[in-house]
């Protein structure tokens, strides 16, 4: 009798442990709600995607890749710099987005960003689920939603991101099991250094938990696991070189940072605003307050690696995507274990989602897709349309463009003062153009004009220059509009159409 009632007791205790996996009916569904959510999201601000015009010169590429079939090595837009040495190291993602262009117009690129964003997000919630309950999982995956969104448009990298969601749970996961990934990841670098240049930053992550795989790893079994982190390591370095370009693909990463302090005027390269409310200074905040109030602990290389991401999202906005996609990871292991979650209790199977919840989410965005696309008839906004037919009129073809403007104006076939490849033009050209475009040397700016021959200009309205061009005997304004001031030179030499 006493051991029947053992028996019935530990079945009726099991029960109970594994009825919330049975019963929690809304778990597989979260990576599906969350990806939906953050497609529609952005899929429905329409324009918010293409805010960004250097999608516009992203697409002028892929054109001439796909019309050449190569990949550029000079210069193709610049009148400052024709024929220096340039590669693309986001050369494959540049033909997609053309591709994207050339089929549905400039939706295209936006429901592309879109997906690759949402996938991103489902991969994400999929994998913390691994590793947390729902409530912490969903508070992570809506706070890397709403930091994300700050740097997601349709531009090169945000195709990345479902590599960059998979390759940090893979370095993240074998450390905890004190192993290296494995080598199917390999591949994933390769992709990704086609795709974008931040690749090097996937490279840099191994070095963290390579050290801290090693580090709580027995002794006896450290000498072992070092040489496969070193295999891993080795095999992922040569898989990133595996491009058109081989491995100057990563020395232009090295030459963006070498620009030094004024790598801080452009804007996605400019420090985090805490002036003013935002969804990235709200979760810092909250997430600080509450590792104060719960007393989480990480392992020290652990907190290493998050702290140079979040210094990093400090300096430099652009790293708000590593920070919201790839720091989760950081934290889920330990925090599982500070909420005495078991993980026994929902396995694999119970994150799948069920299939008629996949088919029913893939018709929900497909028909969202195509009522986008067919009410979608006009260009981005916020483009120099009329200020540039201006300039079309007036035949000029040696412009001293806005640094922001110059991807409508290649579209169009212009060449360029300047453009956003930062690296390529280097520190002293780009120290020199800001500091004259704000009047600090007002003589310089004048002998900047005639230096390049200088026959029109295309400045935003709050250019300090602008002022000074206005009063100029020789310049005369010819054009203006809340986006674009147009200015060109009374007597102008009658050059060849430079544009192309």
């Amino acid at each position: 009798m006493v051991s029947n009632s053992r028996s019935v007791q530990m079945d009726s205790e099991a029960k109970m442990s594994a009825s919330p996996a049975r019963n929690d009916h809304l778990r597989p569904w979260l990576p599906l709600l969350f990806a939906a959510t953050t497609y529609l999201t952005l899929i429905t601000k329409r324009f918010g995607l293409l805010m960004d015009a250097d999608i516009y010169w992203h697409i002028v590429v892929g054109q001439w890749i796909m019309d050449h079939r190569a990949v550029p090595h000079v210069d193709l837009f610049s009148f400052t710099m024709p024929g220096a040495p340039w590669i693309t190291s986001a050369w494959l993602a540049e033909v997609i987005y053309f591709v994207a262009f050339k089929l549905a117009g400039w939706p295209g690129p936006a429901i592309l960003a879109a997906l690759s964003a949402s996938v991103a997000i489902f991969l994400l919630t999929r994998l913390l689920l691994k590793r947390l309950p729902n409530v912490p999982a969903a508070v992570i995956v809506a706070a890397a939603i709403a930091m994300a969104a700050i740097h997601t448009m349709a531009r090169p990298h945000v195709l990345t991101f479902p590599l960059m969601v998979l390759w940090a749970n893979a370095l993240v996961e074998a450390s905890e099991q004190r192993r290296a990934p494995s080598l199917w990841y390999v591949p994933l670098i390769t992709l990704w250094a086609n795709l974008h240049g931040s690749f090097t930053m996937g490279l840099a992550l191994i070095a963290p938990f390579a050290l801290e795989a090693g580090w709580t790893a027995d002794k006896s079994a450290r000498a072992k696991i070092a040489l496969q982190w070193l295999r891993f390591g080795g095999l992922a370095l040569g898989a990133a070189c595996i491009t058109p370009y081989g491995p100057e693909s990563i020395l232009v990463t090295v030459r963006l940072f070498q620009l030094g302090p004024i790598l801080s005027k452009i804007n996605e390269w400019q420090p985090l605003d805490f002036s003013e409310t935002n969804s990235v200074t709200v979760c810092l905040i909250a997430g600080v307050g509450y590792l104060l109030y719960s007393g989480l602990k990480l392992p020290p290389i652990r907190i290493a690696a998050l702290l140079a991401v979040v210094w990093q999202t400090l300096v430099h906005v652009r790293y708000v995507d590593v920070f919201a996609l790839v720091a989760p990871f950081f934290i889920a292991g330990p925090l599982g274990q500070h909420l005495s979650w078991l993980q026994s209790q929902h396995g694999r199977k119970d994150v799948q989602p069920a299939r008629s919840a996949f088919v029913a989410a893939i018709a929900a965005l497909v028909v969202a897709t195509g009522v986008i696309v067919a009410s979608v008839h006009h260009t981005p906004p916020h483009v120099p349309r009329v200020a540039v037919e201006k300039l079309k009129e007036l035949n000029a073809n040696r412009i001293l463009n806005e640094y922001y403007l110059c991807g409508y104006l290649i579209f169009q076939g212009f060449p360029t003062f300047i453009d956003s490849r930062a690296e390529f033009y280097g520190a002293a050209f780009l120290t020199r153009y800001y500091r004259d475009l704000s009047l600090e040397d007002m003589a310089d700016f004048v002998r900047l004009l005639d230096e390049y021959k200088i026959d029109a200009t295309l400045l935003f309205p709050s250019t300090r220059a602008v002022g000074l061009l206005d009063r100029l005997p020789e310049w005369e304004r010819v054009y203006a509009d809340e986006v674009a001031v147009v200015h060109v030179r009374r007597a102008r030499p009658k050059n060849a159409d430079a544009r192309r």
